[in-house]
């Protein structure tokens, strides 16, 4: 077995352990991050581990069924609900979610026809303030979008359905208070 010894520095060490053993120092910290890696893995609980996202989706379709609402399966974990409200037309709520997340949200437009001015920049941070759960931004594509975030662990049918309802109406306000600057 081989044994470490913690050297402060080059001055200290004799050169006769210096020179005997190259790399001695690097093999020592290589063998104590191994071990740390060993333990941390072992300590892992299985039973802390979540279930896959596919395994998820089953419980959210069981959920999506229980709302009412008439929706569109895109794969095992994206489902669609189409909305119409006047002001802003039909549009889609989407609920997608990982192992530990849902997310359902809502392109109110697209980046095309969107007017980017201060007024509505500051228009959709106070609208972030001002719904509670909401989200409100711009995506990675410029699509401005209204999106809630849940855990699993605690929606139901019942939260779920209400989170479907706010992305819908709080799109259709969104659009409405923001026309001048937004086209459909």
């Amino acid at each position: 077995m081989m044994k470490c010894r913690l050297v402060a520095s080059a001055r200290t060490a004799t050169a006769d352990s210096v020179t005997s053993r190259p790399n001695h120092g690097l093999r020592c910290v290589t063998a104590v991050l191994a071990v740390a890696a060993w333990v941390w893995l072992a300590w892992s609980p299985a039973e802390a581990q979540t279930p896959g996202a596919a395994a998820v989706g089953v419980k959210i379709e069981q959920m999506l069924k229980a709302t009412g609402f008439t929706y569109k399966t895109h794969n095992p974990i994206t489902w669609s609900i189409e909305f119409e409200r006047k002001t802003i037309g039909k549009f889609r709520v989407i609920i997608s979610n990982s192992e530990d997340i849902i997310v359902t949200f809502a392109t109110v437009t697209q980046k095309a026809k969107i007017r980017k001015t201060p007024q509505l920049m500051e228009a959709l941070l106070s609208a972030n303030h001002e719904y509670d759960y909401a989200k409100i931004g711009l995506d990675k594509d410029g699509d401005l979008f209204v999106r809630i975030d849940s855990p699993v662990r605690v929606t139901d049918s019942a939260l779920l359905k209400s989170i479907i309802e706010q992305v819908a109406n709080a799109s259709g306000e969104i659009f409405t208070k923001n026309a001048s600057f937004l086209k459909r």
